[in-house]
């Protein structure tokens, strides 16, 4: 029945008994006074009730305004919102976040069913503290709330719980109900663990980094951890590598120690990136021979990795402390030290394994002629005797590097231009000439400074227009010089990827051009003397 309509019958009463009142038939009826007052006085009984409903009508409907604002309000939260009493089961109202944190409905079903999920344990645990809240004062409960775990695992969800005691309206009498907000808090610890993970390691390498080490010593020194073992390992080559190859490969260097590290160490080790190319590795509960066993595991690890541009390598110490309390930063110290001291009795076949890479790669890349490093080895050994020069055996051993390393610093250039089959482009030669800067940087890297001076002089030209100095005369070292001109004999008459072969006598006739311009005018001379005396 519509509410504009909710009095019509009574309304018809009044007018009909207001009617007969009116009319004169009556008069004289003893009982028309009476019914006179009882018309009057339903009439005044109407009004009011009209009054009474209208006045009802508006707050309820104020009241329902209120109440689905407030749903409102808490289903836009993104936080769920439910009560419960002491039957532990969910209230009728709750936020529709709840739906999404426990995937349905949730009216009538048991809170310890809710938060235990499938955890028994929990579900017990939970039962007897909600049980001993309702058991217990309205002034007691907000303590025992702070017993209830703070956060539950719902499914794949971290669901962080508040709670409240609030006053109950129920009609069961009961002196208060639970009223709890969760929250789905799965992406912000998910977000806090990788700013801690971040924190604690090494961006590149992701070990842990030297603040995580550092935080952590107080809690290692411990007599209950030993005998303690620390292991310090420093990288061979990585300024070679950053120098070379640049920093994205040292970068794939430093990954490649650090998952040689990460072979060799075991689960309970500590491998932090101690800075730079230095690594550590803290070894708890550790002796000697065990440690002496893990360091032997990183060298097999590093020489397992066979496809780098250098070998991996490292030089190692360790110690270990077998009584009273663990001293790790002393014990750090006396690593280090070993550790330099195994970097130095390890430096010659250190250098001698990093040349001998080199030459492999050189090889491989293809950027000389086959048999091009023996050739002008002979030559420019025969052209010396012919000099009658006197020179020492430094100075040999040095020219026997230069005849394999001269073209070491090609490693670093693409391999695409390399071995391209036509001239090059005056983009592609200016990559190419950088050879000789790689080169000289190969060369210091390895502790050859002489041997540095030379590659980057063999393309220097007598009159001052070669690369990359742009040297002149005799700024020019004299092994650059006189290799300079045994090299580019061999190049002229090899074949070569962008350049084709000339003959013995068009090659010797080029050499003779340069003389003064391109090559030291007294050797291309004397060369030229000693080629003429060589039988075909």
């Amino acid at each position: 029945m519509a509410k504009d309509h909710l009095f019509e019958t009574e309304q018809t009463i009044l007018e009909g008994a207001l009617a007969d009142l009116a009319e004169s038939g009556y008069a004289g009826n003893e009982l028309l006074p009476r019914y006179g007052l009882l018309a009057t006085q339903y009439q005044k009984l109407l009004t009011v009730t009209r009054k009474i409903f209208h006045i009802s009508d508006s707050q309820g409907s104020m009241l329902q305004r209120q109440q689905n604002d407030i749903q409102l309000l808490l289903d836009n939260a993104n936080q769920g919102f439910l009560t419960f009493g002491a039957d532990l089961k969910v209230d009728r109202q709750y936020s529709a976040a709840c739906t999404k944190i426990f995937g349905d409905k949730i009216a009538g079903v048991s809170i310890v069913h809710l938060l235990g999920w499938e955890n028994e344990s929990l579900q017990l645990t939970l039962q007897q503290k909600l049980r001993q809240l309702f058991d217990g004062s309205v002034g007691e409960a907000p303590a025992k709330l702070t017993q209830l775990p703070a956060e539950f695992q719902i499914g794949d969800k971290t669901i962080g719980v508040e709670s409240k005691v609030i006053a109950s309206s129920t009609a069961d009498g009961a002196p208060f109900l639970v009223m709890m907000i969760l929250t789905d808090i799965t992406e912000k610890l998910r977000a806090m663990d990788q700013i801690q993970f971040l924190n604690d390691h090494d961006k590149l390498t992701a070990l842990h980094n030297r603040d995580y080490v550092e935080a952590k010593l107080p809690g290692l020194e411990k007599p209950g951890l030993l005998p303690f073992s620390v292991i310090m390992a420093d990288m061979n080559g990585l300024k070679l590598v950053n120098d070379v190859f640049g920093h994205q490969q040292g970068d794939s260097f430093l990954s490649a120690m650090s998952n040689a590290l990460k072979t060799a160490c075991r689960s309970q080790d500590i491998v932090a990136r101690w800075g730079g190319d230095e690594f550590v590795v803290l070894m708890p509960n550790t002796d000697a021979n065990e440690c002496r066993r893990v360091c032997a595991a990183i060298q097999q690890a590093c020489a397992e990795r066979t496809d780098l541009a250098i070998p991996l390598s490292a030089g190692i110490g360790a110690e270990t402390q077998n009584l009273g309390v663990p001293r790790i930063m002393d014990m750090l110290r006396t690593a280090e030290h070993r550790m330099y001291n195994d970097k130095l009795i390890r430096s010659r076949a250190m250098r001698a394994a990093i040349i001998a890479r080199l030459k492999k790669l050189l090889a491989e890349r293809g950027s000389g002629s086959a048999g091009h490093q023996e050739r002008v080895k002979r030559l420019a050994l025969a052209f010396i005797s012919f000099l009658g020069i006197p020179f020492s055996a430094a100075e040999q051993g040095m020219l026997q590097q230069l005849t394999q390393l001269h073209d070491i610093g090609m490693t670093a250039i693409p391999a695409e231009i390399i071995s391209l089959p036509r001239s090059l482009t005056a983009a592609e030669w200016e990559v190419v000439k950088t050879h000789s800067e790689i080169g000289f940087r190969m060369a210091q890297s390895i502790g050859e400074p002489v041997l540095a001076d030379t590659i980057l002089a063999l393309h220097e030209r007598w009159d001052g227009t070669g690369y990359p100095c742009g040297l002149t005369a005799d700024e020019i070292p004299f092994w650059a010089r006189l290799f300079g001109i045994v090299d580019a004999y061999d190049a002229m008459t090899h074949d070569r990827p962008y350049k084709a072969v000339v003959g013995k006598n068009a090659a010797l006739a080029e050499i003779a051009a340069g003389q003064g311009t391109q090559f030291d005018p007294q050797l291309a001379k004397a060369f030229l003397a000693y080629m003429g005396d060589q039988k075909e």
